[in-house]
């Protein structure tokens, strides 16, 4: 796994053809521009497709105007053709503003890629190991997912 950005709430990684993305606050303009060049970064080099993995661990859902409007800008690119999941790990109150974010987010932004919204990390899992089986060098499996998102959000 390389980390391709790191801060002290916001990680970027790639194994193979899938994009970890860990989250351990709301993000800031600055956080969703480093998005998106590490998404452009990733598309890049996997021309026979990506997956998206990103994965909310913590943080309290404040999300700015300009922060809405750069994470509809980057749904709408749905630069990881093989599809997106964002999985919502933050439990209560907080989750569920989450969630709603991202899937007010997937709503407007239209994405041209296949896009969820997950609250666990085994669905996620399971339905992203099934959309990477043909695309891509690496055979992932649900559990080499598993594994490699449960590296991605440890510290």
């Amino acid at each position: 796994m390389e980390i391709l950005y790191e801060d002290e709430t916001n990680r970027h990684a790639v194994q193979g053809n899938v994009h970890f993305v860990v989250w351990w606050d709301a993000p800031t303009v600055e956080q969703m521009i480093e998005y998106g060049r590490c998404a452009d970064s990733v598309a890049l080099r996997n021309p026979g497709g990506s997956g998206l993995m990103n994965l909310v661990v913590d943080g309290m859902p404040r999300f700015s105007g300009e922060v809405r409007e750069a994470a509809k800008t980057h749904t709408t690119k749905g630069l990881h053709t093989v599809g997106a999941a964002h999985v919502i790990l933050v439990g209560g109150l907080l989750g569920s503003a989450v969630r709603g974010f991202l899937g007010t987010t997937v709503l407007l932004g239209r994405p041209k890629n296949p896009t969820k919204v997950f609250g666990d990390l085994d669905s996620a899992a399971r339905w992203m190991s099934g959309r990477l089986l043909d695309a891509g060098r690496v055979r992932w499996t649900e559990e080499t997912l598993l594994e490699a998102a449960r590296r991605a959000v440890t510290r």
